[in-house]
């Protein structure tokens, strides 16, 4: 029988020291994903959804437990391995964009295919395809100081696709939006993982981008809820 877990989290505990408190933000959390799969994580600020996804996305280490990405174990990699897993496992979208300001639209999202060396022609080639995709093509060379927010969070998205990767991560993908730009982002990621194939794992707390998930999963003091 073919494995179709793609994510597992095997009793993954996060601790992080502020002044003079040892703040837990993760308590011995289990969590299992499936290939295909819409899920999110809500639930109250200061709950551990960032760091979970963090841990899962290998932008953090556990302090104890084991971390699985596609039948690989991600916990001690070390850091080149780790960038090398980012960069072909995972697209990230979080709340403020972090859209590289020097850069006009087609560059950032570029940028990923040049880290991974992709032939500078197909990468303009995938460049354009994507911004059609999401429907800033118009904008493509413009700077991010010159688009509004939903059109950068747009811009994020296809820099997200730039590598083809199989696991979409979202931090809170429409906290900075309006009401019509997050219906416009929540669409293009349910395309993403109804046409694509993507998995997504998506942190929020807001409850319509929840309802939109196949699967929701709340957390609380660093736990899972049951």
């Amino acid at each position: 029988m073919v494995n179709d877990l793609q994510i597992e989290l095997r009793n993954v505990s996060r601790t992080y020291r502020m002044g003079n408190s040892l703040v837990r933000a993760l308590r011995e959390v289990d969590l299992q994903v499936k290939k295909g799969e819409h899920i999110s994580i809500i639930g109250p600020s200061g709950s551990g959804k960032t760091t979970l996804l963090n841990i899962i996305g290998a932008l953090d280490r556990p302090d104890s437990g084991r971390v699985i990405v596609e039948d690989t174990d991600i916990t001690d990699l070390g850091e080149s391995g780790r960038s090398r897993i980012r960069l072909e496992k995972f697209g990230f979208i979080f709340q403020q964009f972090y859209l590289i300001p020097s850069l006009t639209a087609f560059q950032n999202v570029m940028l990923p295919m040049k880290e991974s060396r992709v032939f500078s022609r197909n990468a303009r080639k995938r460049t354009r395809e994507l911004l059609e995709t999401v429907g800033i093509s118009h904008r493509a060379h413009h700077l991010p100081s010159q688009l509004s927010g939903g059109e950068q969070q747009m811009v994020a998205i296809a820099r997200a696709l730039a590598n083809d990767p199989p696991i979409i991560l979202a931090d809170e993908p429409t906290g900075e939006l309006d009401s019509e730009n997050s219906r416009r982002i929540l669409d293009i990621m349910k395309g993403l993982n109804r046409d694509m194939g993507k998995t997504l794992v998506v942190v929020t707390h807001d409850p319509e981008v929840s309802r939109r998930a196949k699967r929701s999963i709340r957390m609380a003091d660093g736990r899972i809820s049951k």
